[in-house]
């Protein structure tokens, strides 16, 4: 399951391939997937088939922005119940943050995350690691995956939403200005991340026509999917919520524990039986983060503590002092 996606990733696709002159069904063939998928949004397809048939197509009909292309023809819906929680959330922020939460359901291949950082916010596309390493060529299904990301942006935010700048991980196969006409701002290639910067006050904003009601319905359904555990257990999902909320300073347990649609008692309860508790994920993920900040960056510490969600620079000082055995600064130098 971990290197399946819907195959509503492949919505558009045949109405592409056929107006540049091709036949839908052997291509699909070719890449192994059946073309009766595409009919069938509740399908999954391996994940390296959609990146071949996405190969394949711009290669046999020379077309070397035919990913990007592709994505006009895509957009929230292609995600299914993840688009509707996003579609019903009260803000940008909630709508991305849930999708980022229930993205395995559209496929645990990949996964997206979103950080503000004063007044610019950030959002990183990525092919988790396991699947990445059996691919070959990543341009198509990066440029497919940055182009429909903008489109959901448009359908949640505006229809003329424009990020501030583009990264692509891979060298872009065409021209630069069809991908800064595509996305109306800079683009740059061979980046160390596929993802966008634009205004974090975007985040704030209200997402029209939203309705809660409907988004707790799907999230009460998805988290009773395959037990709400996603693809690594509900101690990973519980570890990404707070991982994404502990700058909001909303990580506690009742925060946590309103996003799974749970009591708090319940999420401890579940925790427990996978041998664990709450305060012991949170821990991690700090310890996790303040190793990699304080080892690849230089962020002041007082600015460290507030990201990791201390109220107190002296209360990080001290959690580093339990999990390195040394202050935040020592552990810096001799990481340098």
């Amino acid at each position: 399951m971990s290197s399946l996606i819907r195959s509503s990733s492949l919505t558009g696709l045949p109405a592409l391939v056929t107006s540049l002159g091709g036949q839908p069904e052997p291509l699909l063939r070719q890449a192994g997937i059946r073309p009766e998928a595409v009919s069938d949004p509740d399908e999954y397809i391996p994940y390296r088939s959609l990146v071949a048939v996405l190969d394949l197509a711009a290669r046999r009909y020379e077309c070397p922005d035919f990913g990007l292309r592709l994505s006009t023809h895509q957009g929230l819906d292609i995600l299914g119940p993840v688009g509707v929680i996003g579609r019903h959330a009260a803000s940008v922020g909630e709508a991305l943050d849930s999708i980022a939460r229930f993205l395995y359901q559209y496929s645990p291949a990949i996964e997206i995350v979103v950080e503000a950082r004063g007044p610019v916010a950030e959002y990183h596309f990525r092919i988790r690691p396991r699947v990445q390493r059996s691919l070959v060529d990543l341009a198509q299904i990066g440029e497919l995956s940055m182009g429909t990301t903008l489109q959901i942006f448009r359908m949640l935010i505006a229809p003329d939403f424009t990020p501030r700048s583009v990264s692509f991980l891979h060298r872009p196969l065409a021209p630069t200005a069809t991908y800064e006409e595509y996305f109306g701002c800079p683009v740059a290639g061979e980046q160390d991340h596929w993802g966008f910067r634009f205004s974090a006050d975007v985040l704030d904003r209200p997402v029209e026509g939203s309705d809660p009601a409907v988004r707790r319905l799907v999230i009460e359904y998805l988290s009773g999917v395959v037990g709400g555990l996603g693809i690594d257990g509900l101690p990973a999902e519980v570890r990404s919520v707070a991982k994404r909320a502990l700058p909001t300073r909303r990580f506690g347990l009742e925060d946590v524990a309103e996003s799974f649609v749970l009591h708090p008692r319940t999420l401890q309860r579940q925790l427990a039986a996978h041998g664990t508790t709450f305060q012991e994920i949170v821990d991690d993920v700090r310890r996790e983060l303040a190793d990699r900040y304080l080892r690849t960056t230089k962020m002041p510490l007082a600015q460290l503590a507030d990201v990791l969600g201390y109220s107190e620079q002296s209360s990080f000082s001290r959690s580093c002092h339990r999990w390195f055995g040394c202050s935040p600064q020592a552990h810096r130098a001799t990481s340098a």
